[in-house]
């Protein structure tokens, strides 16, 4: 993977959790791209945490809780280079067009 410049994120919800593969040093809006164009067209920010962290501090729960109260996980914008091993939630907007 080091020697192809690939990393993975992770992204989770109640009903999967997904590894997503991009190229080492990808911005945010890309990433968010790689999962839906609209995410990075229409990309807000990025709720981040690093696996490692949440591995040891989440106590079993299926939970951002326990990272959010140790100050881990945060917010990033559009210059944000992903992490090997970040976990985030994609805030975006994209409006509908409206017809005449």
């Amino acid at each position: 993977r080091a020697a192809l410049c690939l990393q993975s994120f992770y992204t989770a919800g109640p009903k999967e959790v997904r590894a997503w593969t991009i190229q080492t040093g990808c911005l945010a809006p890309q990433a968010a791209g790689v999962i839906h164009t609209d995410f990075e067209r229409g990309f807000i920010k990025a709720e981040v945490a690093n696996f490692d962290d949440f591995k040891k501090l989440h106590g079993g729960a299926a939970s951002m809780a326990k990272v959010k109260e140790a100050g881990k996980y945060r917010q990033e914008g559009k210059g944000y280079v992903m992490q090997e091993g970040d976990i985030v939630v994609f805030m975006h907007n994209v409006s509908g067009s409206k017809k005449k």
